[in-house]
């Protein structure tokens, strides 16, 4: 899932920092560390025609504790750039679903080290033009949401209507977050 968002220059607050510090094999200072905020995952439907439940963002919000943000994809050691230290789950007030649920995110907060490698990605950060954040997943079923049975063993399809609702896979039971 794709999402836009992120928060810039988060303070770097002692609590913070001993968060931050649990993944650091060096006691670090908020000097030197950038922390920033971004939308991981929401439970609104996507353009694969799948959304989480509020429950599995919940247990996603565990598993993306300690999770290393990567450059394009590519788990090559040089494209690891920040790491998650904390999550929340964050409903926004007045928002609904395309489904008519309250609107609910998983929000990330991530850390990088304010090197001089990463000036210029931290400016991207800060100047809005790195937006977007991609996360991986896996979930222990897919449920159609017409029916309630596992995609795929039911005759509905995902984005077709059936009545006055369009049908989605249903995320449930996370297992693991990457």
């Amino acid at each position: 899932m794709s999402e836009k968002g992120k928060e810039a220059g988060i303070a770097v607050t002692a609590e913070e920092l001993a968060r931050i510090n649990r993944f650091a094999k060096k006691e670090l200072r908020a000097e030197e560390v950038y922390t920033f905020a971004v939308k991981l995952c929401d439970n609104e439907v996507d353009r694969d025609f799948e959304r989480f439940s509020v429950s599995t963002l919940r247990e996603l919000s565990e598993l993306f504790v300690g999770a290393t943000g990567i450059c394009d994809h590519d788990w090559r050691s040089e494209n690891q750039v920040a790491r998650i230290y904390r999550t929340e789950l964050v409903t926004e007030k007045g928002k609904t679903t395309s489904c008519g649920e309250a609107y609910v995110y998983l929000k990330g907060f991530a850390y990088m080290l304010r090197t001089e490698a990463n000036a210029e990605l931290i400016a991207q950060i800060e100047g809005g033009i790195k937006r977007e954040t991609s996360v991986g997943c896996s979930v222990a079923q897919s449920i159609c949401s017409i029916c309630g049975a596992e995609i795929g063993t039911c005759s509905h399809e995902k984005g077709k209507v059936y009545g006055d609702k369009r049908c989605c896979a249903v995320l449930t039971g996370a297992v693991d977050a990457y």
